[in-house]
C-alpha cells in the first residue's frame, strides 16, 4: 500500500473513532498555518452553544486521500475544507455535497452577505460552500524599505514600474517571484494577465482563447522584461507560503520590497519579525493602461457532505459560521478581509484594505489554480517554472499549455 494513502487511512480511522453524536469535526489541511486560529475558533464558538473539533491533516496528500476513502465509505466528516471552481465541480457533481443556498438566502436578505461572495461556490444556481476564506491578492510591501528608496505605494502602472526601478537603484529587489512549493509559479501568470485583460483571463479560464493568444504572448512578454531589469527575485529563492523562507526574511529585513500574495499571509510574516501597520503595508496592484481595475480573489469552502451523520449539527455550526459573530472572530483570527459584512475587523490594516477595496468597483476574477481545470493548471505550474528558469523558453512553453488545454477541453466541451 502507498506510503501516504496508509498514513491518511490510519488518520481517518483514527478521526471516525473519535467523534461524538453532537460534535462537528471539521477536517482540513490546514495545521500549519491556521491550526491554533481554528482552536481558537472552536473555543470561542463553545462559548455559543457550538460544539466542533477541527481535525487537522499533515499536508494536501495525505488529506485528499484520506477525504476520498471517507466518503466512498459514506463515513465523511460533518464539514471539511475544500478549492472553490473546478476543483469544487466534481463533488457537487457527484451529489455528494449540501445544499446550503436557504442558508446564504438568509444572510444576504440580511444584508449580510453581497450575492456575489456565493458565485465560487456556485453551480446550476445552488450553493454548496461556506466561505473558510476569500483572499484578495495584493502587494505586501516593506515600509522601511520604500523610506529608504524614497517611494510610496503606487496608483498607477506607471508609478510602479517608477517605484521598481528606484528599488533596483537602491540595491533592493521590487518583488519575489519562486518555484518552491510548484504552485506558486502561477503567480505573475494570472496577475499580469489580470492587469493588462481581465476579460481575457476569464476566457483563457473557460478555454475560449489559446494559450498562444496575443493577449497571453503580451503576459510573458512583461514578465521576461521584468525578469530582465532584475524587478524579480531568483525563482529558485526558497519559501512557498506554507513555511517561512529565504524571501521572508529577507523582506523582513528589506532586501526584497514587495511580496504579491493572498492577504491570508499577514499571520506568516509576524513569524519573521514584523508587525503589521509599521513594519509593512497591503496595496493592491494598478492595472495596466487601458485596462479595466481587476482584482485576483481566491475563495476556499467549508463543505457538508450529505452522508454525516449529524446533519443538524452541521448546519448549526454553519449557521454560526456565516453569522457575523462567527465571522468576525474568524476574521480577526487570521486578520482576513471579512466577507460578512457586519463583522468588524480589529486590525487597521485590514481596515484600510477594506477602504481600498470600496474606494473602485474592481472586476474579480477566481485565482488560477480554482479558475480553471485541475488538469490544465495542475501540470501548467511546472511549465511557468520552465518559463521563470529560462524566459526564452514562453514559445515553447506556450505550445505546452495550449496542449494541455487542448487535451481536456477537446474531451469537456
Amino acid at each position: 500500500m502507498n506510503k501516504w494513502f496508509l498514513t491518511a487511512a490510519l488518520l481517518s480511522t483514527f478521526a471516525f473513532s473519535q467523534t461524538s453524536a453532537q460534535t462537528v469535526e471539521l477536517w482540513n489541511d490546514k495545521g500549519t498555518n491556521w491550526g491554533d486560529s481554528y482552536t481558537k475558533m472552536a473555543a470561542k464558538a463553545k462559548a455559543a452553544g457550538i460544539d466542533f473539533k477541527p481535525v487537522p491533516y499533515p499536508d494536501t496528500t495525505s488529506y485528499q486521500a484520506a477525504l476520498r476513502t471517507a466518503l466512498a465509505a459514506n463515513r465523511a466528516p460533518a464539514a471539511f475544507t475544500w478549492w472553490s471552481g473546478y476543483r469544487m465541480k466534481a463533488l457537487v457533481d457527484s451529489g455528494q455535497l449540501e445544499d446550503l443556498t436557504p442558508l446564504w438566502n438568509k444572510y444576504i436578505k440580511n444584508g449580510e452577505y453581497k450575492a456575489d461572495a456565493a458565485k465560487p461556490f456556485t453551480f446550476d444556481g445552488k450553493i454548496y460552500g461556506l466561505p473558510n476564506n476569500v483572499a484578495y491578492w495584493v502587494v505586501y510591501y516593506n515600509k522601511a524599505a520604500y523610506v529608504k528608496a524614497g517611494i510610496k505605494p503606487p496608483t498607477t502602472w506607471a508609478e510602479l514600474l517608477s517605484n521598481n526601478d528606484k528599488l533596483v537603484k537602491a540595491g533592493v529587489t521590487p518583488f519575489v517571484q519562486t518555484v518552491d512549493g510548484r504552485w506558486p509559479a502561477f503567480i505573475w501568470f494570472e496577475q499580469f494577465l489580470a492587469n493588462s485583460d481581465p476579460s481575457a483571463y476569464n476566457k483563457l479560464m473557460d478555454g475560449k482563447i489559446k494559450y498562444t493568444d496575443p493577449a497571453v504572448t503580451k503576459v510573458f512578454t512583461t514578465w521576461a522584461d521584468w525578469i530582465s531589469k532584475g524587478y524579480l527575485t531568483d525563482p529558485t529563492i526558497s519559501g512557498d507560503t506554507s513555511k517561512p523562507g529565504a524571501y521572508q526574511r529577507l523582506f523582513a529585513q528589506g532586501k526584497i520590497a514587495n511580496i504579491l500574495n493572498g492577504d491570508w499571509l499577514t499571520p506568516q510574516l509576524g513569524t519573521v519579525g514584523m508587525k503589521p501597520g509599521s513594519d509593512f503595508g497591503m496595496f493592491i496592484m494598478p492595472s495596466m493602461s487601458g485596462a479595466a481595475p481587476a482584482l485576483i480573489a481566491e475563495s476556499s469552502p467549508i463543505v457538508l457532505p450529505k452522508t454525516s451523520t449529524n446533519e443538524a449539527a452541521a448546519l448549526k455550526f454553519a449557521n454560526y459560521w456565516m453569522s457575523s459573530a462567527g465571522q468576525t472572530t474568524w476574521t480577526n483570527l487570521q486578520s482576513f478581509s471579512p466577507v460578512n459584512l457586519k463583522s468588524k475587523p480589529d486590525s487597521p490594516l485590514t481596515q484600510n484594505l477594506v477602504a481600498q477595496l470600496k474606494a473602485k468597483n474592481y472586476i474579480l476574477l477566481n485565482r488560477i489554480w480554482e479558475a480553471t481545470p485541475t488538469e490544465i493548471i495542475e501540470p501548467g505550474v511546472d511549465e511557468f517554472a520552465k518559463f521563470m528558469l529560462n524566459p526564452k523558453s514562453a514559445p515553447q512553453v506556450q505550445a505546452n499549455l495550449q496542449k494541455l488545454a487542448d487535451d481536456y477541453w477537446s474531451k469537456n466541451k
